[in-house]
């Protein structure tokens, strides 16, 4: 009910506000302005199958514009313009649009109109059906979880959901729909979760579907029941217990039980264990490698019949115990250059599986022919400076559970016939072939008792580092190449040897300079300061740096310059040489360069300057040397005739030269006194010449008397009361010269006699006492006809005249023995060769 007053008029239908006029009047205004904006619009843009489309599809786009369009027309594909465009009819152009492959906008412009027009395109595909629908029970009492892949990306907003319909005994339920989310690590699956409630009989089903703007897909259909799908929650691994073969994995509270190992160095590949009878808290892994470390995972399940595998649980790890090494070391040795030859020994290091422990030294027993047995150890795998001429060694390897089997080897080995024809050949796959041909001649068919080829082997390491990088590789005997593909670096030379092995011998075939890949050296080697001599100079240098080399040095070459930069010559030296001398270079100021050279091409260049003086006569070497030697010679010489000068040196030099120098001298077994007294036995003249200028043609010459004594009477005889034949005294000057013939059978009976006739001694006198030639017989009792020299008769006027007794200056030591001391006597009648005879040893002594 509504009151109202008498003097208040009501409002009629068309009573409004002011607000609602300026209400009213927006609304018109803007009414107007969209619909003028319409209609002012210039063209409209098309597509032949609308705006949503299949990627790949083709169709046709169209351009429709006002009549009070007159300008040009054009099309834009994502703001590029397309030309050419072909009219549909006086209004409409149209493009034709082949295979689209992703979304595009297309725009329509009349030329002038600020205004265009345009369409967009999406494109895309329809989901794909839904697949591998699986769904499990984390745990007995957890949500279900379903997964699926959803299958390829169709460019375009997909939803994905997971229906759900439980049948409870007679009455089933209706569907729910769970939505599906996609995967970060794996964008094609996807999954939901949905509760579950009431029996573990209870059947449910479940079914995917996917879908879009084109189209909607629905998976098949999965029916499970709880008992089925329900998984147990991943194991803890509560012990692993490892012997050298094998470790115990134990898990509490499982009740099936199934383990998988893998060496935890690398990793490797998982191996499964399965369930065995009785594994039902712990499962034994035997099999394994001794001294190494696996990793151990565990899972289990309810029952045989009921729910599936859990997940694994974490990795746990142990160590297996170690065992003795179970192979041999592989040893080969090398030989030094040095004078001594000494001899380095290797071996391979073990690897992990056949060392079955860790390493912890070598043991190596020398057994020398010579020096015998010798024992050391180390823990690197090579010893140096061996020594032997013939050796047995052998080389064990050690670990906390004893010793690997001996490995032996005796060197060295002996040198037979070696592989014939190496060559190395390199591929592009960092690799090298070396290849040869088998040895001339082997086995018993040589001669040479080597024997067969049992096997080679081949060797290789870095240019100037074999000790260190040494490598070798055994091969049979049947084979004549291998290639190298480990233990061989890009752009590092090599150089290495192929041996033949047999029995007890080896044959030695060398090879160098071989590499994978190559480049210019980075760096030159390094000058020394040249080293000027006159007028040449020598220059030496050090090798490249090792990591500079980038490959094999071939040669060094020498670039010399004068000041001018005049080229004066290019010197190429080989790669093992270190110095170069240059000759006859002018004396100038000088620039030299030297640079090394691979098969790629020339480093580096490394620059030095010398300095050739001009030359003077003292400054030249030869000159000097010659002119020192004459000044020395003139000097001895200076001095020698000085001493020339001296009279009585220079006889006593004279008689010393003469004494040493052999004589020509006749037998005197065939002159006439000695066949006159073969004719005339018991008496003999004998002339005597003193000198050529004391006797004349017309002079008669001075004799001497040879009387021969009967065999008696020289036991009677003294020699120290001497008289001649003719009964002079000893002593006075007599012109006669008397001899003595003993017999050769000398009875013993006086001492000092035999003393005497030890020796016999020939002793001539002449004219004047107090000079006597001596000369000395040979002792024995069988003695021949030896000389009379007439050497001692000279000089005898010349010792008056200077008063120098010439030949007391070589003279012997006072010997009652001596021949110059004792009486002239000759054996058995006959002067022969052999039983007179001039010795000058005692000149000398």
């Amino acid at each position: 009910m509504q009151l109202t007053t008498g003097s208040e008029q009501p409002r009629g239908p068309m009573a409004y506000s002011p607000h609602g006029w300026w209400s009213i009047l927006i609304g018109i205004t803007l009414l107007c302005v969209i619909g003028s904006s319409r209609a002012d619009k210039p063209c409209t843009a098309s597509s032949s199958i609308g705006d949503l489309v299949l990627l790949g599809s083709s169709f046709q786009v169209f351009c429709t514009y006002q009549a009070s369009c007159r300008a040009s027309k054009s099309m834009h594909i994502d703001k590029k313009k397309i030309d050419k465009i072909p009219p549909y009819n006086s209004t409409t152009i149209f493009l034709n649009v082949t295979n689209i492959s992703k979304n595009t906008t297309y725009t329509c412009l009349c030329e002038g109109e600020p205004e265009p027009c345009g369409l967009d395109i999406d494109t895309g595909y329809p989901p794909d059906l839904p697949e591998n629908v699986t769904c499990v029970q984390k745990g007995e009492f957890g949500e279900v979880m379903c997964t699926w892949r959803r299958g390829r990306e169709t460019h375009l907003t997909t939803t994905s959901e997971l229906w759900v319909r439980a049948v409870f005994g007679n009455r089933t339920a209706g569907s729910v729909s769970y939505p599906g989310s996609g995967s970060r690590s794996d964008p094609g699956l996807v999954s939901a979760n949905f509760p579950v409630s009431g029996s573990v009989q209870t059947e449910y089903s479940v079914w995917a579907s996917s879908s879009n703007k084109l189209g909607t897909a629905v998976s098949t259909t999965l029916n499970f029941t709880l008992d089925h799908i329900v998984q147990p929650f991943p194991p803890a691994v509560s012990q692993v217990e490892c012997w050298s073969l094998g470790c115990n994995v134990r898990v509490e509270g499982a009740q099936l039980l199934e383990v998988q190992q893998r060496t935890a160095q690398g990793p490797g590949p998982w191996i499964l264990h399965p369930h065995t009878a009785g594994s039902v808290w712990n499962q034994s892994i035997v099999s394994l490698q001794p001294y190494t470390k696996y990793e151990f995972q565990a899972r289990v399940r309810l029952s045989h019949r009921r729910g599936i595998w859990s997940d694994w649980s974490q990795p746990v790890s142990n160590w297996t115990q170690e065992e003795a090494p179970a192979k041999a070391l592989d040893v080969w040795y090398t030989t030094s250059n040095s004078p001594n030859n000494s001899i380095t020994l290797h071996w391979k290091m073990l690897s992990h599986t056949e060392a079955r422990g860790k390493i912890r030294g070598y043991k190596v027993i020398v057994h020398d022919n010579l020096a015998g047995k010798s024992e050391s150890n180390t823990s690197i795998n090579h010893i140096s400076g061996l020594s032997c001429s013939r050796c047995n060694v052998t080389v064990y390897a050690l670990n906390s559970r004893g010793s690997s089997p001996p490995a032996h080897v005796t060197i060295p080995l002996r040198g037979a016939q070696p592989p014939q024809n190496v060559k190395c050949r390199n591929h592009s796959n960092h690799s090298v072939t070396i290849s040869w041909r088998r040895p001339v001649t082997a086995g018993a068919a040589s001669g040479t008792g080597d024997g067969a080829v049992s096997g080679y082997l081949l060797e290789w390491f870095p240019v100037g580092r074999q000790v260190e990088k040494l490598r070798w590789k055994r091969l049979g005997p049947n084979e004549t190449h291998t290639v190298i593909r480990d233990n061989i670096m890009p752009f590092e030379c090599y150089e290495g040897a192929v041996y033949a092995l047999y029995e007890q011998a080896v044959g030695r075939a060398q090879f160098e300079n071989f590499y994978t890949l190559e480049l210019v050296p980075s760096a030159g080697p390094s000058v020394h300061q040249p080293v000027v001599e006159g007028d040449k100079v020598t220059v030496s240098w050090s090798e490249v740096p090792q990591g500079h080399r980038w490959g094999c040095v071939i040669n060094y070459t020498i670039y010399v310059e004068n000041s001018e930069g005049k080229d004066v010559g290019n010197y190429v030296c080989r790669a093992s040489e270190r110095s170069f001398t240059i000759r006859d270079l002018p004396p100038e100021y000088y620039h030299l360069w030297v640079a090394a050279s691979t098969a790629s091409g020339q480093g580096p260049r490394a620059r030095h300057s010398f300095l050739i003086k001009p030359q003077s006569l003292l400054s030249d070497s030869w000159l000097y040397t010659m002119v020192l030697v004459g000044i020395t010679s003139f000097l001895v010489f200076f001095v020698l005739l000085c001493l020339y000068q001296v009279s009585s040196l220079r006889r006593r030099v004279s008689t010393l030269v003469h004494c040493l120098m052999p004589d020509i001298v006749p037998d005197p077994a065939n002159s006439k006194w000695a066949k006159e007294c073969a004719k005339e036995k018991g008496e003999l003249t004998l002339h005597l010449y003193l000198s050529e200028s004391s006797v004349s043609e017309e002079e008669e010459p001075d004799t001497v008397e040879v009387q021969e004594l009967p065999e008696g009477s020289w036991s009677s005889w003294n020699p120290a009361q001497r008289t001649d034949i003719s009964g002079t005294p000893e002593g006075a000057i007599h012109p006669s010269l008397h001899l003595l013939f003993m017999p050769q059978q000398i009875p013993a009976t006086d001492p000092s006699t035999t003393a005497y006739f030890q020796s016999s001694y020939l002793k001539s006198f002449s004219q004047e006492s107090g000079s006597s030639g001596q000369t000395q017989d040979s002792q024995g009792t069988d003695m021949t006809v030896d000389y009379i020299s007439t050497h001692v008769l000279e000089g005898r006027e010349e010792k008056e005249e200077e008063g120098l007794d010439v030949m007391g200056f070589f003279s012997c030591p006072q010997n009652p023995l001596s021949p110059f001391m004792n009486p002239l006597v000759s054996f058995g009648g006959k002067l022969t060769l052999d039983a007179v005879r001039i010795d000058c040893s005692e000149f000398l002594d």
